[in-house]
């Protein structure tokens, strides 16, 4: 069966500040949406009081899924042994990041990033940038849901690029599009000696409509995701290891213009493409990135002056050839624990030392999984966006977690660099402060003394 239809619908539960991590907010989440189907996107868009206001995207479906439920946390085990240095580094889409907003314009940072780490793992939109792809031979990008599981013991990654790349192709009015899409795919071919198979084109629209949310996140319809589905089955039982997806966005042209002439809005697109490459890995263990289909020639900005944010997508008309190059290298997603041969490069969960995030978009399950998990989350202040979600806003307060707040990239790097070299962080900072010795013996009357001495103790 290919019964597959989304639902978008907000919801609110209570939480307190401090129960505010994975394992406390997820069975009250699953009390609020469990007649709605599998939730495939969540975005917290208010925070009043022990009030959490969520934005969700649900899957419904009569087929079996790939991975356990988002809702399901399994904390991650540390390996024994040399593991290696892993960061995430994640920028929301959809949210009109400063940086990693637009089209791939996050990639020098994220470059940087990876040079602090032995393994970078990103989100596409950091750093796919229409056809330009300058990301480092490091940086392996994962679609947000996949990232999720990630972080949440679901699966470990293989570091190895898959076989073939499978592509879906929705169906456009006029041939030459479809041509202007394949002559793409065959570029890459015959310049990068990808393995591309196979190529599916629809037979039907996929109907996808994007608007925004009345929180004024970026969000889309779907009317026939079935064919989405039909497709899919083709190019995973042709063995593809990942897939890209070529599909017509159909927006405003009022808001199209807004965007491209550089008023504060989300990218209008970033709502769709994240819910449907949501979709796809939910249903396949495959990793998936989409590019938006031409389907008018005015629609391509060609000879249009722009935020040079923006200027990859203004000189394309495919806007495919980033996608084909970073699935190249996508990790394949596995079972938790399976055995690999020795040569593979293989990590887990417990295997993520940092992850790194703008300041004001934490309302997502990687920083609510992170912060219960221990894991450093660096918060990067200078990219700005318009979730307007930070710790103070949720009652985080340096009582959970452990967080380093960053005003930009290149400070977020040398964090890295001090995590993975072993520094402390307080010893690269001045004034340094003293150390508070505890006298055994000597009472200690103010009890609130002795709790922070106990503390400093411990987080040292």
């Amino acid at each position: 069966m290919n019964k597959a239809t989304i639902v978008n619908r907000s919801f609110s539960i209570d939480c307190p500040p401090k129960d505010r991590v994975w394992s406390a907010l997820a069975p009250r989440i699953e009390e609020a949406v469990r007649r709605n189907g599998t939730l495939i996107r969540l975005i917290l868009v208010k925070a009043r009081g022990a009030e959490l206001v969520f934005e969700g995207s649900f899957l419904q479906t009569d087929r079996e899924l790939a991975w356990p439920s988002l809702l399901d946390y399994r904390p991650a085990v540390s390996r024994p042994g040399n593991n290696p240095f892993v960061a995430l580094s994640i920028i929301p889409t959809g949210v009109r990041a400063e940086i990693g907003g637009f089209a791939g314009d996050a990639t020098p940072s994220t470059n940087l990033l990876a040079r602090a780490c032995d393994y970078l793992i990103t989100n596409p939109n950091s750093v796919t940038a229409s056809d330009i792809y300058n990301a480092g031979e490091n940086i392996f990008y994962l679609e947000g849901n996949l990232i999720t599981h990630f972080l949440l013991g679901h699966l470990d990654l293989q570091l190895q690029g898959p076989k073939s790349i499978g592509v879906l192709i929705e169906q456009p009015r006029e041939e030459r599009f479809l041509n202007n899409v394949l002559n793409a795919l065959n570029a890459q071919r015959a310049t990068g000696g990808l393995a591309i198979d196979p190529v599916v084109v629809t037979e039907k629209s996929l109907s996808a409509e994007c608007r925004f949310s009345e929180f004024g996140h970026a969000s889309a319809s779907f009317n026939r995701m079935d064919e989405l589905v039909r497709g899919l089955d083709i190019i995973y039982e042709r063995g593809a290891g990942a897939v890209a997806l070529s599909s017509t966005l159909v927006l405003d042209d009022r808001i199209r213009q807004q965007y491209y002439n550089q008023e504060i809005i989300p990218n209008p697109w970033g709502g769709a493409e994240a819910i449907l490459t949501h979709t796809v890995t939910n249903l396949f263990p495959l990793t998936a990135a989409h590019a938006p289909l031409l389907a008018e020639l005015s629609h391509s900005m060609f000879g249009t002056l722009g935020d040079p944010r923006d200027s990859a997508e203004l000189i394309s008309t495919a806007y495919i050839c980033s996608v084909i190059k970073g699935l190249s290298r996508s990790p394949r997603p596995i079972v938790p624990g399976s055995v690999l041969s020795n040569t593979t490069r293989q990590v887990a969960a417990g295997d993520i030392s940092a992850v790194v995030m703008p300041a004001n978009a934490v309302g997502n399950v990687v920083f609510f999984s992170a912060l219960e998990q221990n894991i450093p989350l660096i918060l990067v202040r200078g990219n700005h966006t318009l979730a307007g979600i930070d710790p103070e806003t949720l009652g985080i307060n340096g009582n959970l977690g452990t967080i380093y707040y960053v005003d930009s990239y290149l400070e977020a790097a040398g964090v890295l660099l001090a995590l993975k070299s072993g520094l402390s962080l307080e010893s690269l900072r001045r004034p340094l402060a003293p150390l508070s010795p505890i006298y055994l013996g000597k009472k200690l009357e103010d009890e609130q003394e002795f709790r922070l001495q106990l503390d400093q103790l411990v987080r040292a």
